[in-house]
């Protein structure tokens, strides 16, 4: 069995390939899809990924899976991403075996993160929905 730092380096690695297939025209329009509406919950994966660079991805990366902080920067970048990317991004990565027991915390972190970036983007505290 892989371990976590393996894993995350072909998770980062993945999303560098297509972001990078995407940016430089490589990946044909009749292979990506639409442009999703800015809410729509099942955007794909590939779009939400070339949204954030690899560093803040990396940051985002530590602060829902571990105790990592997210700069200002990297805030702007996720809400810029989205809520519906940042929500299918995680799911996504709870679909990893590894990743499954520790659910409720990474969700947690998810929240975390997400309403943290909102304060620093907004400069105003919004209530989660749930």
């Amino acid at each position: 069995m892989a371990n976590l730092s393996t894993q995350y380096f072909g998770l980062v690695l993945i999303f560098a390939i297509g972001a990078t297939l995407i940016s430089s025209g490589f990946a044909s329009e009749s292979v990506i899809s639409p442009a999703p509406a800015e809410n729509d919950p099942y955007v794909p994966l590939e779009k939400c990924a070339a949204k954030l660079t690899p560093a803040c991805g990396d940051e985002i990366f530590a602060g829902v899976f571990g105790n990592g902080k997210v700069t200002e920067h990297c805030c702007y970048k996720l809400v810029e991403m989205g809520k519906p990317c940042h929500d299918r991004l995680v799911e996504w990565m709870l679909s990893i075996p590894d990743f499954r027991e520790d659910a409720p915390k990474i969700l947690s972190n998810s929240a975390k993160i997400w309403y943290h970036c909102i304060r620093v983007v907004t400069g105003v505290a919004p209530s989660p929905a749930f």
